[in-house]
């Protein structure tokens, strides 16, 4: 699977996106024919040094300026394929909304957009992304910088008001570093394409992209990174470890448990047995979570003895696996089947059997012989 991996090095803006996919090698030419639907403008790009590192940096000077109430007609009037077109005019949308909702009225107090560089970033990046013709979008933790900056409504928290709304769901680290990291535009641009992953594991790297913000910091890197690779089959991504060990419930009360905790969304749940402290018998209970969750937190502390928790994010290396459903002589039965390395294996889906071995009173071994041999022939024969 081909895809692309941001590493906001020291933050992000849409320029500095669309430059690093430049520096990839998406041609400047390819992209000015490609938004020449939004007017007269002209794309400026050179290579400028951050840190001692070769960088592209990229301007549009503009001759005639669009309102913003017409980015949006402008994007469903144009050439733009299928891909890119809807993806741009969520992304402005939800710029548009998040500036509304900060400042409670109908006035466009547009951050980045009093000019027309969002509009080109934002219709750029997608068709550079597009160009680029990968399958996945990942990027590391967004930055965002601390403390104030002045701006033409008085000082503001350099991590801005429609930064922060922008990258719900996301992670951000914050730096020592007085300055705006991260702009509304960037935020948006990747919050909307792409999926957060700290430690993505490439298998190839197949080309690196940087591209410069406009200030310089002190001893800092003013630079977004993007990686150009292939994953393997098998899926890297992340989750949330909560476990507790517990030597003073009854048994009988874990069935209970697991059942609100994989209602509550948790992905898996599991005991071990251990040795505890005088020598006391327990278990370490493990719950899998994607993310931190308080309603799995509250669980645990409601339905157990547990006076603490153990919290630690890990990485997941997971293999593709498809659900398909299969005809059987007692009706459709779900098989999963997972793909590596041009090798196959499949499995019956538990709660089917049970349900066909249950109504029809036939062992469970007997029946899932019987079924796996059905199986097998219906994936060969379909090319599954």
């Amino acid at each position: 699977m081909k895809v692309l991996y941001f590493d906001p090095i020291l933050g992000v803006s849409g320029d500095m996106i669309l430059a690093a996919l430049i520096d990839l090698g998406v041609p400047h030419d390819y992209l000015k024919r490609e938004l020449r639907f939004i007017g007269d403008f002209k794309l400026m790009v050179k290579s400028i040094k951050k840190q001692g590192v070769s960088a592209k940096n990229i301007q549009f000077i503009i001759n005639k300026k669009i309102a913003p109430d017409r980015f949006i007609p402008l994007i469903e009037k144009s050439h733009l394929t299928i891909k890119v077109k809807p993806v741009a005019i969520k992304i402005i949308k939800r710029i548009f909304d998040v500036e509304k909702k900060i400042h409670k009225d109908r006035h466009l107090h547009l951050h980045e957009l009093a000019d027309m560089d969002t509009l080109l970033d934002v219709t750029g990046a997608l068709v550079a992304i597009d160009y680029l013709g990968v399958d996945k979008i990942y990027t590391r933790p967004i930055k965002a910088g601390y403390g104030f900056i002045k701006t033409v409504e008085g000082n503001m928290p350099a991590f801005n008001f429609a930064t922060a709304q922008l990258l719900k769901g996301f992670p951000v680290h914050f730096l020592s570093i007085p300055f705006e990291l991260t702009t509304p535009t960037g935020a948006a641009i990747l919050s909307t394409v792409a999926e957060p992953a700290s430690d993505l594991m490439l298998s190839k790297i197949y080309g690196v992209g940087l591209g410069a913000g406009i200030m310089n910091f002190k001893d800092y890197p003013n630079l977004l990174r993007v990686f150009s690779g292939e994953i393997d089959n098998a899926l890297t991504d992340e989750c949330l470890v909560v476990e507790t060990n517990i030597d003073d419930m009854n048994p009988q009360d874990y069935e209970i448990l697991f059942e609100q905790l994989y209602a509550a969304g948790a992905l898996e749940v599991f005991l071990t047995p251990t040795i505890m402290k005088h020598s006391r018998p327990g278990v370490l209970l493990t719950v899998l979570c994607e993310s931190y969750d308080n309603r799995i937190f509250s669980i645990l502390f409601n339905l157990t003895t547990t006076i603490g928790l153990r919290i630690r994010n890990t990485k997941r290396l997971k293999l593709k696996r498809r659900i398909v459903k299969v005809p059987s002589p007692y009706g459709t039965l779900r098989v999963k089947i997972v793909d590596y390395q041009d090798k196959k294996r499949f499995s019956l889906e538990y709660q089917d059997l049970k349900k066909i071995a249950r109504r029809e009173n036939i062992p469970m071994q007997n029946l899932r012989i019987k079924l796996t041999s059905l199986v097998e022939k219906y994936i060969a024969k379909n090319k599954l």
